[in-house]
């Protein structure tokens, strides 16, 4: 990514260009080619930057939302390395792919250690995954959810309970 494209995305993340202006102005489609997302992501992780891949982060939503970065989103929710799970999971809870569903029992596992940056409740962060579960809606999130409501942790286990209740078997 040139320096050029940094700053657009800098630009466009500051609310000072429009979507429009930084479509016409970014050096590639990035709503084509979805390819170049996933090759900037990957740049960034590799390079352990957190400012860098927050930024790229961002191209997932500019390029909009899609099947094909699944894997990369499961990727990086696990990953310590940047500030942007909350965006992530809600991605996840659009897309709704089964496949995610490994990755938040790791999250949920960790206790949110690492997203401590939030500076929010346990029950607040559960909510982040509840919502995605139950958007995934399988039997096993609906599964994941009741092992979560008999937590140790009363914000996990308030969130997934309450969001069970929501379910329609």
């Amino acid at each position: 990514m040139t320096d050029i494209d940094r700053k657009l995305l800098l630009d466009i993340n500051c609310g000072r260009l429009t979507i429009e202006q930084f479509y016409n102005q970014f050096q590639v489609d990035i709503r084509g080619s979805k390819d170049y997302v996933l090759k900037e992501i990957r740049n960034a992780i590799d390079k352990g930057d957190i400012d860098e891949l927050d930024l790229v982060i961002s191209l997932i939503w500019l390029s909009g939302i899609d099947n094909q970065f699944t894997d990369i989103l499961n990727e990086l929710l696990i990953n310590k390395n940047h500030r942007s799970h909350q965006f992530i999971t809600k991605s996840i809870q659009e897309i709704k792919s089964p496949s995610s569903i490994p990755y938040i029992r790791k999250i949920l596992q960790s206790n949110f250690e690492y997203l401590t940056y939030t500076c929010s409740d346990s029950d607040a962060i559960a909510k982040w995954f509840s919502w995605a579960l139950y958007s995934i809606g399988t039997k096993e999130a609906i599964e994941l959810m009741k092992e979560y409501s008999n937590s140790d942790d009363e914000g996990i286990k308030n969130e997934m309970a309450y969001r069970l209740t929501k379910v329609i078997e």
